[in-house]
């Protein structure tokens, strides 16, 4: 029985000696110019606007029960114009490289519903804009030449 104690007590001193011990440091990274330094490469520039392919994502959720029916790569100042072959409703999602303000203009320049003015977002902001068959809406973007933006047109029915 005192051999037994006397292994459990020796044990528990092994024990309690390991975990005290101090922990390992890592090693030290290389210093620039060092021997065995390696070259790193920045990592690749990352395209601050989201994809077409992104933006024509949102239509479920953001246009339920419309279908997409243009993309607009780079829509400033005027693009992707919509001709109505019947009565439609259209919104679009787009996505800039800063705030622009855009909205859905017909052939005379009358704006059909609001405009939005921010960075991303859905136009018009509260709601599908309408054409009625026969005429044509266009987007239009009001942003500095440089800005990036990209848009993608929903329709109803």
């Amino acid at each position: 029985m005192n051999a037994r104690l006397a292994i459990l007590f020796v044990l528990g001193h092994l024990g309690v000696a390991a975990c005290g011990g101090a922990p390992a440091r890592a090693p030290a990274p290389p210093a620039t110019g060092a021997p065995g330094a390696v070259a790193r490469e920045a990592p690749p520039a990352v395209d601050p606007v989201p994809s077409l392919d992104a933006l024509a994502a949102r239509g479920a959720s953001e246009a339920p029960l419309m279908r997409e029916i243009a993309r607009a790569p780079s829509a400033a100042p005027r693009s992707a114009e919509v001709r109505a072959e019947r009565d439609l409703c259209l919104r679009a999602a787009f996505a800039s490289s800063r705030s622009v303000k855009i909205a859905f203009a017909d052939g005379a320049n009358v704006t059909r519903g609001d405009a939005t003015v921010a960075a991303a977002g859905m136009v018009p902001p509260k709601g599908p804009a309408c054409v009625t068959k026969g005429d044509a809406l266009h987007l239009v973007v009001d942003a500095p030449p440089e800005t990036v933006v990209r848009a993608v047109i929903f329709a109803a029915p």
